[in-house]
């Protein structure tokens, strides 16, 4: 008993009772040895918890890294499209000046052949890429 201390305690009546069915089940000699169990798991239980806590916290940074970098790509990419689009555009807008065009139809008035072949050939060429793409991935 030199390592022991003993001490008095007021105890809730659900805990006592739990530290006793504790003691009972685990078939302890006595309450000091239940109550030393028990608080050698609560130790172990915080380190655990701790510990899920690191890894949780450092798997939330990597992976927050990793998506703001393809998202970073992502809007890279787009303003590249937004400004090629607006330099057609301008290209396009300058080019009507010049024919002096004064009103054209819209495709849903007319759709040229070349138009559809090209709808065609543009979502060819993006499902080929989507395809490469996938394929590096795995």
């Amino acid at each position: 008993m030199s390592n022991k201390k003993q001490f008095r305690v007021r105890l809730r009546y659900v805990n006592y009772d739990y530290l006793e069915d504790y003691q009972i089940t685990n078939d302890y000699s006595n309450m000091g040895e239940a109550l030393d169990v028990i608080l050698e798991e609560h130790k172990e239980l915080k380190k655990k918890h701790w510990n899920l806590q690191y890894i949780s916290h450092t798997v939330a940074e990597i992976v927050n890294e990793r998506i703001a970098n393809e998202l970073n790509r992502v809007r890279l990419g787009t303003n590249n499209t937004d400004r090629n689009t607006q330099i057609l555009i301008e290209l396009l807008q300058g080019y009507m000046e010049l024919q002096n065009v004064q009103h054209i139809p819209t495709t849903d008035m007319y759709k040229p052949e070349f138009l559809s072949h090209t709808e065609e050939v543009v979502r060819s060429r993006i499902t080929k890429m989507k395809q490469r793409k996938d394929s590096k991935v795995r």
